[in-house]
């Protein structure tokens, strides 16, 4: 679109000078077509003039130009180029180039001054439309935000106009809701109530159900008015619609409340007390029957101000007549509020809460009391939960003052809020001294460690738990361990700090190496114990090969001796773990006698003495002549003893020198086991006596044990009451073994005589059943009972061991435990329960040889308990007194 010119935004010089230029331009062109042919009308160059110069410039500029114009056309008349006109029809055409020119002018002026008009008008109806529009808007966000909905319901056109918040509160548009029938919505139940109030009166309010898009029925409350014709009929109706459903919920709750709350009063037995005044001072107790209840008063009993005092206790009758008081007092605000105890008429002591309100009488001076509204409610409980809460917190508080973890809460500020003892005790500040000051502060070289662990807990992080922090305090110098959890703790999301708990793991620390230690020591044991038990495999191979090929006796005389020394070794070393495994559990028992300390010496150096005569020793024992009587087990002795002289021989180079001295120091007596051995370092004394406990690496010395001798000897000298230390100067310099121990009380000092098994030929003839699943076992056991001249019978489970025996009826029953099908107790208690059953003698020969696997040996109905592998002289031993005591039975 051509831009349009409006005069009125240039200046007048401006103007007036455009004015002069088209005219100028007017009068040149005019002189170049004076000499053309034909020539052109005079005026029509200048009228085009007048009309630029009137639209441009306005009526001012167009008649400078009209009148320049005149004066140039005299230029152009007859004469040419003078001012002179010589006909009457150049005036006339002058006259009406001057009438059109300023019409022409004219007629621009005008069209300008109408076009400002009207463009004056088009912006004043555009401030108003766009003021029309915002307040529109506004009216329309007020009513959206107010959560209302308009409407105009015009009834003569059928139409209804809807604005505000109708999605909100119908789920619908405002154009969805016009073209929708608005009595549709309305619930059927309120359709009635809804048509009556808008078809009489001016004005209309009504409550009614209306179906929300998504189904639900919202109440709403429909305030409008109508609007009649002159002839009185309603043509519209206009109103609101206020969503009032939540305010009806909540007066529904607020009565469902308000009942329940009734039901509750009731339920709880609270009473109501109502006590008027009258004029005359007499008082009037108008109380229900739960008040009554609660003083203890009976229903049939008039209440009395004396009769309700003699009910207080009597510590609570001043209180309570002073609340009162100030109750009735007119200058107060008259409320009571008060706790006491009474006493029931049975002696019970119960305490009530009282709270009500005085009305006062405010007609005269001064106010008089008129009644007494409140409540009494036995609170007897809930004093005794307070004490009992008050004395939990307490309890809290005292342990986690007194925690043995110490405990802290650390505001943002990374200062000390709480600290309880532990913690204090840690860091060697008293507690008092902590609060207000930083960490930094407190414990400056563990800060470093703990500055990223808080600041992440104030900054919003997790809970941090078992960190493990070392370091030193100053009081508790040197590397120490520390285990630390921190826990943001926050009111609301409001953090308000963190607390800590500290526990410190430096003896956790140092048992943890302990084990570690312990555990290498038992891998230690376990080849070396594997060392041990090939050890004695080897020489029982070798045996074995030789008896296959030797025919001298000689040489299976000799084969048979290294299998049996061998034999006896490997049962020696289990006997030794067995021995530890029951005096750690203490399940080991003594069989004490009187007995004297030579026989032990003497007992001990004859288990010894192989060791001692292969190295060549010196031994010596430098006892006193004089009996020295102990009151102890002589075999277990003489196991610590024997172990005692064994390592002596052991770990001291061949041609070696072992002494053995004893002195009786008042009920003592001290033994000690000197050797010019290999010594032993000062910094394996301390774990000498500790299970697999080795002094040195074990495979540079063939001689290395499985590090239990000593082990068993201290717990076996603990449980005489005694004490066994070692001393070295140290490595290459000996060493010494001292055996403290209390000697026999004097009532008991005579010492037994030595007693022996009786010497008894083997058994023979004997009807002999053997049950073992070891077939092995069970038949090299038969054949030496066969050697003897036995009828032997051999099976190798349960089941069949039953079938034998009551087939067999042997005199003695060799039985295994752990037999298949059935095992050695179910087989010995089927014995027993058969009619012949008492008569065989039974003996459990197993590798269980626990206390507990004999004593369920002895409940099974066995009459003796032998631990594999056994002692065959032993075992023949024990046939041979048990056919003596049945022949001397008979």
């Amino acid at each position: 679109m051509a831009r349009r010119i409006d005069h009125a935004r240039y200046s007048k010089a401006r103007r007036y000078l455009v004015a002069v230029g088209v005219t100028a331009f007017a009068a040149g062109s005019r002189l170049l077509l004076a000499y053309t042919e034909p020539q052109p009308p005079i005026l029509v160059l200048f009228t085009g003039a007048a009309g630029v110069s009137a639209w441009f410039g306005g009526l001012g500029p167009a008649l400078l130009t009209i009148a320049i114009s005149a004066a140039l056309d005299f230029w152009f008349f007859d004469p040419h180029l003078a001012i002179a006109v010589h006909r009457w029809t150049d005036l006339l055409d002058l006259g009406i180039f001057a009438l059109v020119a300023f019409a022409v002018a004219w007629l621009c002026e005008s069209l300008h001054a109408a076009r400002r008009l009207v463009e004056d008008r088009a912006r004043e109806l555009s401030l108003v439309s766009a003021n029309e529009r915002a307040w529109k808007d506004r009216y329309e966000a007020a009513v959206r935000a107010s959560g209302h909905i308009l409407y105009d319901f015009d009834r003569a056109g059928g139409q209804a106009m809807f604005s505000g918040a109708c999605r909100p509160l119908l789920g619908y548009d405002a154009e969805e809701l016009g073209g929708i029938d608005w009595s549709v919505l309305v619930h059927p139940d309120d359709l009635p109530r809804y048509r009556l109030a808008r078809s009489s009166g001016d004005g209309l309010e009504v409550e009614y159900r209306v179906r929300h898009r998504g189904g639900r029925w919202i109440t709403l409350h429909d305030v409008g008015q109508k609007i009649h014709d002159p002839d009185g009929r309603v043509v519209r109706v206009v109103g609101f619609l206020k969503d009032v459903t939540a305010q009806r919920q909540a007066e529904a709750l607020v009565r469902a409340s308000e009942e329940r709350l009734r039901l509750a009063v009731e339920a709880t037995g609270l009473g109501v007390t109502a006590t008027v005044f009258g004029p005359d001072g007499e008082v009037r107790f108008e109380w229900t029957r739960e008040a009554r209840r609660a003083f203890g008063v009976p229903d049939d009993v008039e209440l009395t101000v004396a009769e309700l005092l003699a009910r207080v206790h009597p510590a609570d009758v001043a209180a309570v007549r002073a609340a009162v008081r100030a109750s009735l007092d007119p200058a107060g605000d008259g409320s009571d509020n008060l706790e006491f105890r009474i006493v029931r008429p049975e002696g019970a002591v119960r305490w009530l809460g009282c709270q009500g309100r005085t009305v006062f009488d405010t007609a005269v001076d001064p106010p008089r009391p008129l009644r007494n509204i409140g409540i009494v409610r036995d609170v007897t409980e809930r004093k005794a939960t307070a004490e009992q809460l008050a004395e939990s917190f307490a309890l809290i508080d005292a342990l986690v003052f007194k925690a043995p973890i110490g405990m802290a809460f650390i505001d943002r500020g990374f200062r000390y809020v709480r600290v309880n003892e532990k913690l204090a005790e840690f860091n060697g500040v008293p507690a008092a001294e902590h609060i207000g000051r930083t960490v930094a502060q407190i414990v400056p070289d563990l800060w470093p460690q703990l500055e990223p662990l808080l600041r992440d807990g104030l900054g919003g992080g997790p809970e941090r738990v078992n960190i493990e922090i070392e370091g030193q305090t100053s009081a508790q110098p040197g590397r120490r361990h520390w285990m630390l959890s921190q826990y943001p703790i926050r009111a609301g999301d409001k953090l308000l700090g963190v607390g800590i708990t500290v526990i410190e793991t430096t003896a956790q620390k140092r048992i943890e190496a302990s084990l570690r230690e312990a555990d290498h020591r038992k891998d230690t044991f376990i080849a070396m114990l594997a060392h041990e038990l090939r050890n004695p495999l080897a020489p029982i191979r070798n045996a074995l090969a030789l008896l296959g090929v030797a025919r001298d006796a000689p040489e299976r005389a000799g084969s048979l001796a290294v299998i049996g020394r061998q034999v006896e070794q490997m049962a020696h070393l289990l006997d030794d773990l067995l021995d530890v495994s029951r005096i750690t559990r203490g399940r080991l028992t003594l069989r004490r006698e009187s007995i004297t300390l030579d026989s032990v010496m003497t007992r001990a150096a004859e288990t010894a003495s192989p060791w001692i005569a292969a190295r060549r020793h010196s031994f010596v024992v430098d006892i006193p002549p004089a009996p020295i009587v102990l009151d102890a087990d002589p075999v277990r002795l003489a196991q610590v003893f024997s172990n005692l002289f064994t390592n002596a021989a052991k770990y001291t180079e061949p041609g070696g020198a072992i002494r053995v001295s004893a002195a009786v120091h008042g009920a003592r007596v001290q033994v000690r086991v000197a050797d010019t051995g290999v010594g032993i370092a000062a910094e394996h004394l301390p774990r000498l006596f500790e299970m697999f406990s080795q002094v040195g690496p074990t495979e540079t010395r063939s001689e290395g044990g499985l590090g239990i001798g000593l082990a068993l000897a201290r717990g076996l000298v603990e449980m005489h009451g005694g004490e066994i230390t070692a001393r070295s100067p140290g490595l290459g310099r000996g060493s010494e073994f001292v055996v403290d121990l209390p000697l026999a009380a004097a009532a008991s000092r005579r010492p037994r005589a030595p007693s022996g098994p009786a010497l008894v030929d083997p058994p023979t003839g004997r009807r002999i059943l053997v049950a073992d699943d070891n077939v092995d076992n069970a038949d090299t056991l038969a054949m030496l009972l066969e050697a003897l001249g036995n009828d032997v019978h051999t099976v190798y489970d349960g089941d069949a061991a039953v079938s034998a025996c009551a087939e067999f009826r042997p005199d003695v029953v060799f039985l295994d435990i752990g037999m298949p099908k059935r095992d050695g107790y179910e087989v010995c208690r089927w014995i027993r329960q058969q009619p012949w059953g008492a008569a065989p003698v039974i003996i459990a020969q197993t590798g269980w040889g626990q206390d507990e696997d004999r004593r369920r040996a002895r409940a099974a109905g066995f009459d003796h308990h032998l631990t594999k592998p056994a002692d065959p002289d032993r075992l023949l031993a024990l046939l041979a007194r048990t056919a003596a005591a049945r022949s001397s039975a008979a």
